[in-house]
């Protein structure tokens, strides 16, 4: 599975910034996060605002979104692109439902030599472990990014794994002050529900679905922006062209 963002219309526009239907819990839109204690605490509002704000004229006009084109920019918009296509390739190891699933039960001895089938958790420790890496960097690179979009989609990432911190509990996951996910190997391996845990990581409209999905966003804005400094345009790795945020943001002005 390979998540890309292709085309936005008024309702995309809608979503991100706080619209959509109850069946995704609002974990889309921003503009249900901002009382959300963890987004606060992350810091990732604050930037936002920040950022927000610094495209306004004094009386409160917008300006023409030009972002610094200095190396550390550059820097902070690569390491975002690079993160964010970590969390989608974890993501697709989980989401994915073929043969080599690791999902898929297995034959499984125990001490007496019984047999049954049963999940392979060592393997599935090992992807929820890259999986929570992969979260963790994008977390911390993603906070550093200037870009608005960028921002958005990590503060609604931060803000779905907190509306979620009691879910993910049970499959031995937490989130500490830094808003990064943690693994408890031995409770995911002998005390959780693995059919629970399968739940969570795998399904469209599961927790992992919904991290990749807003990881693929953050990653068109990133790629979308560096284009803009370089001159280059930005294509996906399946060779879709993606579109520039402020061509997104003027056809929504167009059609509103």
């Amino acid at each position: 599975m390979s998540l890309t963002i292709n085309s936005f219309g008024n309702n995309s526009i809608f979503s991100l910034f706080g619209g959509g239907d109850n069946t995704t819990n609002n974990t889309f839109g921003l503009g249900n996060s901002l009382g959300d204690l963890a987004l606060i605490k992350s810091g990732a509002y604050g930037k936002l605002t920040k950022a927000y704000y610094t495209k306004l004229e004094a009386d409160g006009t917008r300006v023409t979104d030009k972002f610094s084109k200095s190396p550390e920019n550059t820097a902070s918009l690569n390491s975002v692109r690079n993160d964010t296509s970590g969390v989608v390739k974890a993501t697709d190891e989980l989401l994915s439902k073929d043969k080599n699933s690791i999902w898929n039960q297995i034959e499984v001895e125990d001490e007496d030599g019984n047999k049954t089938m049963d999940y392979d958790k060592d393997k599935i420790y090992d992807s929820i472990s890259k999986f929570t890496k992969a979260y963790n960097d994008l977390v911390d690179s993603g906070q550093e990014a200037n870009h608005t979009g960028v921002l958005t989609q990590i503060a609604a990432m931060v803000t779905t794994s907190s509306n979620a911190a009691r879910t993910l509990g049970k499959a031995g996951i937490t989130i500490d002050k830094d808003n990064h996910l943690n693994v408890d190997e031995d409770f995911l391996k002998n005390k959780a529900n693995m059919t629970y845990v399968k739940d969570l990581f795998n399904g469209t409209g599961s927790y992992a679905y919904q991290i990749a999905t807003k990881s693929s966003m953050a990653n068109s804005y990133a790629s979308s922006q560096l284009a803009d400094i370089t001159g280059r345009k930005a294509y996906t790795n399946t060779g879709s062209f993606e579109v520039p945020t402020s061509d997104m943001m003027n056809m929504f002005n167009k059609t509103t």
